[in-house]
Formats: C-alpha cells, sequence, structure tokens
C-alpha cells in the first residue's frame, strides 16, 4: 500500500514550486534570532537551513560557514529536529544547520525523489551525500537520532578512505552502530506501528479517527498524535492520506535493524570523532556489551537524564549541555 495521494501531492508539489523557488531562499516566520531558508529540487531531497544570527548577517559565503546536519528517524520530518536546531543556532550564532526530508518521508515523500538508491540506511546516506556536494558544502558535524544515527555513521564510512578532508564530529542520538533490539514491553514499538499504519483503509476520515483507533491497539497518545501529522487531505476531499511512503519506510526500517556499523566506530577514518548520546529512558535495549565495546574504542557515551528516545523533545537542554563543548572544538 502506498499513499493515495502521493500523485497529487507531486502535482500540488510541483504547482507550488515556481521556476523562482530553486533560485531564491524562502524565510519563513522564525524567531527573529535564527534564519531558515527551504528548498525543493525533484532530484534532491528536501532540506531546509538555519542559520546562527551571526551567519544570517554575515557576507561569507555559506561554504566558509561551520555546519552541521541534522538526520531525524523513521516516520519523522526534519522538523522534529527544527526546535532543538534552532536552540544550536541560538548557542552556536556563527554556525548553521542542514534539516533534512529523508527519502519516503516529509517534503521528500511530497515532492518525490528521483534516485536509483534502494530504500534503505545506504541508500538514505546517499541521498544526503548527493545534496551536500549539490549545495558544495562539507560539515564540520553530522547528528542523527535514531535511524538517522546510522545514516550519519554510513554517510563517514562511504567516504571510502582513511583520512577524512577535514575534521568531523558525529552525534548518534539513541541507537547503536550494530542490530537494533526494541523493548519487549515497549508499546510504541516501530516496526509493529508501521504494520498497523499499512493496514489502515484509505482514506482515513479523519485524525481524530486515526489517533483514538491507534490509541485503542496500544500506542500512546503521543505516538499516536505525532503521527497524525503526516496525514493530508485527499484531492477529493472525502478524507486523508498519508504524505509518506509507508512501503518505503517498512523497507528502510528492516534495513535500520540489521545494518552494522561497527566498523566505522572501531576503525574510523582519521579526522573523525563520534560520540553516542543514550536515553535513560530508552526503548532500546542497549546491552552492556554494546556499551562497553563503543567505549573500548575511544569514543563515548553519554547518557542523557530524564529522557526517552526522543531526547531532542524530552530534555533538550540536556542534550546540548553535553553537545556544547563539541561545537567550540577547532
Amino acid at each position: 500500500m502506498t499513499s493515495c495521494s502521493a500523485s497529487a501531492s507531486r502535482k500540488r508539489a510541483a504547482a507550488a514550486s515556481a521556476p523562482d523557488v530553486a533560485d531564491h531562499d524562502a524565510l519563513t516566520g522564525v524567531p527573529e534570532d535564527v534564519v531558515t531558508a527551504s528548498r525543493t529540487y525533484s532530484s534532491h531531497i528536501k532540506y531546509e537551513v538555519l542559520k546562527g544570527p551571526l551567519v544570517a548577517f554575515s557576507e561569507s559565503s555559506s561554504v566558509e560557514v561551520p555546519t552541521a546536519v541534522l538526520v531525524h528517524g523513521i516516520l519523522g520530518s526534519g522538523r522534529n529536529l527544527r526546535g532543538f536546531a534552532r536552540k544550536l543556532a541560538r548557542e552556536n550564532p556563527a554556525w548553521q544547520f542542514v534539516l533534512v526530508d529523508l527519502r519516503c518521508h516529509g517534503g521528500t515523500a511530497v515532492a518525490g525523489l528521483t534516485s536509483d538508491a534502494v530504500n534503505s540506511v545506504d541508500g538514505a546516506s546517499e541521498d544526503v551525500l548527493r545534496l551536500l556536494k549539490k549545495l558544495n558544502l562539507f560539515p564540520k558535524m553530522l547528528i542523527g537520532h535514531s535511524f538517522g544515527g546510522k545514516v550519519v555513521m554510513k554517510m563517514v564510512d562511504q567516504f571510502g578512505s582513511k583520512a577524512l578532508p577535514r575534521p568531523v564530529q558525529v552525534w548518534v542520538l539513541d541507537t547503536v552502530p550494530g542490530d537494533v533490539e526494541q523493548d519487549p514491553d515497549c508499546r510504541d514499538h516501530p516496526g509493529d506501528l508501521i504494520e498497523r499504519l499499512l493496514r489502515f483503509p484509505l482514506p482515513i476520515r479523519s485524525p481524530n479517527v486515526l489517533v483514538k483507533d491507534l490509541m485503542r491497539d496500544g500506542v500512546s497518545f503521543e505516538v499516536a498524535s505525532w503521527v497524525a501529522t503526516n496525514l493530508s487531505m485527499h484531492p477529493s476531499g472525502l478524507g486523508y492520506c498519508w504524505t509518506f511512503d509507508l512501503q518505503g519506510i517498512k523497507q528502510m526500517y528492516e534495513s535500520y535493524k540489521s545494518s552494522d556499523l561497527w566498523s566505522v566506530v572501531e576503525y574510523p577514518p582519521q579526522g573523525l570523532s563520534i560520540d553516542f548520546v543514550k536515553a535513560e529512558r530508552s526503548t532500546f535495549r542497549w546491552a552492556g556489551a554494546d556499551h562497553h565495546r563503543i567505549e573500548s574504542t575511544g569514543a563515548s557515551v553519554h547518557v542523557l537524564k530524564n529522557a526517552g528516545h526522543w531526547v531532542h523533545s524530552d530534555n533538550p537542554d540536556g542534550l546540548l549541555r553535553i553537545m556544547q563543548s563539541s561545537f567550540s572544538e577547532p
């Protein structure tokens, strides 16, 4: 089952993307000290740039500005990380932050991505690298949450050399490099959630109906409400359909569970620094062996107190304190 509004959504996206959209930044209503720009290319993933105040009013080219790329998790989008990115931009005014919508997700799914890559961790990382090449950016920092954590590790792996062109700091938020095991007692298991969403007959009468049905199946209100934000009105006006590609997301999640990125941690290229953040109330099973194996390589595992899997929204201030020193390092 695919999104019944995919074709219509692409038509709406094409109509909204006048020829000058690809050539000019579109400013949106955000806090005055942070500037954001958004562009869409049918052959590249959707992205957004948040600029710290010193960058927004600087004459320096974007190539010279230190850049961090933020990559979301399964069933998410760049907007999930926008609030945390704004906080980072205010604390680090000389930096800019690129938020992406991965294949099958968010604006990228709506616009329709033209790519031969498969729906996997590898394919997603190739998409981000292709975008950065288009933008002529080599980021100093990669930040990935959950599925996005494996994507940023794979991005480093895909450089395929013993030394990076310049130092890169990688932050992996609440996931491990190898097999991913969910706590069996977790009520919001992503694999089960994807399967449940695939069984929903389309179009869905209303977001409220979706939320109530998911909660009846044991999904938390927070997750059910978040999933409902990925609905859009069907062109017929008779109900709602998904803005993301659920079949593609299912393939990506299977890849996420099995992808092995231990080689990046145990045999990192010269110039790479990598840190992991483990949520105190993580729904993932951080086996003691994995924790110790990471630290034995010289990489760090930071435990974020008072946070579940959604570290950037559960305790953004604590996450910022953990990460902040890496923004001032040369």
